[in-house]
């Protein structure tokens, strides 16, 4: 199941009453193939989680409707309820990319993530970029892009030129989680993450306590050079205690 916005209660992309006039304005419905050009995926399971629940909330909430030139009401009226669907009371609207750039945004303030507040993206030609560069994984195999047997709840779904939504199911073939990782998915998940980086402290790397976060889960023993250059070994050092703690199978 994937929670969709794609049309006002006329079956056009804007002109049309705010809310959910019919129900299906933003609806959940069974996955279908769009087709997907990618999947965007967040490593965190509490994060992935958030995002689903939100979208079931904006998919519930029949206040929520949509239009295209009205699009950024709906996180107009996020910001005032505190970030969740379910508590707007007030009409508003969205389109697809809207509202789940929004629900991302939320997820940022609610679990104080900066990365994900400051997320970079505005319609869906510049999702995947934007996603990449707040930690998201991006997966284009044929299997995550035909189907939902291999799709996570939390998933993101995205058509560059057309159309994104939100799987809100585990797919039957999904049998590795997080605590429990394949090698290629860990190494995705670290090229991601630095590349995203970059190389200089930054204002975010201070507001969530990289350092500490990092020494808390065995990562890094010390963080007392954190703007250094790591030889091979001690970046190889990092990566097994890192992998060690997700269960990597050899």
């Amino acid at each position: 199941m994937i929670a969709n916005s794609g049309y006002d209660e006329h079956g056009k992309y804007s002109g049309g009453t705010a809310g959910d006039q019919t129900g299906k304005e933003w609806r959940i419905i069974p996955y279908y193939n769009r087709p997907w050009n990618c999947v965007l995926r967040h490593p965190d399971t509490s994060v992935r989680e958030l995002i689903a629940q939100l979208a079931e909330e904006g998919a519930n909430n029949d206040l929520i409707g949509y239009d295209q030139y009205e699009r950024w009401t709906f996180w107009n009226q996020l910001k005032t309820v505190g970030y969740h669907p379910k508590n707007i009371k007030t009409k508003c609207e969205a389109d697809c990319s809207a509202g789940v750039i929004s629900i991302v945004w939320a997820v940022g303030h609610l679990l104080g993530l900066y990365r994900l507040k400051e997320l970079d993206a505005t319609y869906t030609g510049n999702m995947r970029q934007g996603f990449k560069d707040a930690g998201f994984v991006v997966l284009q195999e044929s299997k995550f892009l035909t189907s939902d047997s291999w799709l996570m709840r939390g998933d993101v779904l995205l058509n560059d030129a057309h159309h994104t939504a939100i799987n809100l199911t585990t797919g039957k073939n999904v049998i590795v989680e997080d605590d429990d990782m394949t090698e290629a998915e860990v190494i995705k998940i670290v090229k991601n993450v630095l590349a995203g980086y970059g190389t200089e402290e930054s204002d975010w790397a201070k507001k969530e306590d990289v350092i500490e976060k990092a020494k808390a889960l065995g990562i890094t023993v010390d963080g007392q050079r954190p703007q250094g250059y790591a030889k091979r070994e001690e970046v190889f050092q990092m990566l097994i205690r890192m992998a060690e703690k997700l269960g990597v199978k050899k």
